[in-house]
């Protein structure tokens, strides 16, 4: 079994969101999801990665007892917008961030090829 810190080193290895094969400019994006007053609520996110995801999700159920990761699929070519997408990547590298100081690693410095300082 893997820890939350292991399965976040690995998931700092990759700095793109996945692409949506089926879709032009199209890209998934995760966050943590809960349910309040039944409605889903955004609660962590983005991310780049379903495991930064899960982690999160991992770590907020002890707050967010129903937390989950979520996937959602963006488009850069349905409201084309390169600060839109650049917020949402700077959105990303923040998460993952704060994610890192949860975990009390190092944030990742070189996430191409997973290292940590």
């Amino acid at each position: 079994m893997t820890t939350y810190q292991e399965r976040f080193a690995e998931a700092c290895k990759t700095t793109e969101f996945t692409n949506h094969e089926q879709m032009i400019g199209g890209y998934i994006v995760w966050d943590v999801q809960h349910i309040r007053d039944g409605q889903k609520v955004v609660i962590d996110g983005p991310f780049f990665t379903e495991d930064e995801a899960r982690v999160s999700a991992d770590l907020l159920r002890g707050t967010f007892r129903g937390a989950r990761a979520h996937q959602a699929i963006h488009c850069s070519a349905w409201n084309p917008s390169p600060q839109r997408e650049k917020a949402i990547r700077d959105d990303a590298m923040a998460s993952r961030m704060i994610l890192a100081m949860q975990l009390r690693v190092d944030v990742p410095t070189n996430s191409a090829t997973g290292a940590l300082e």
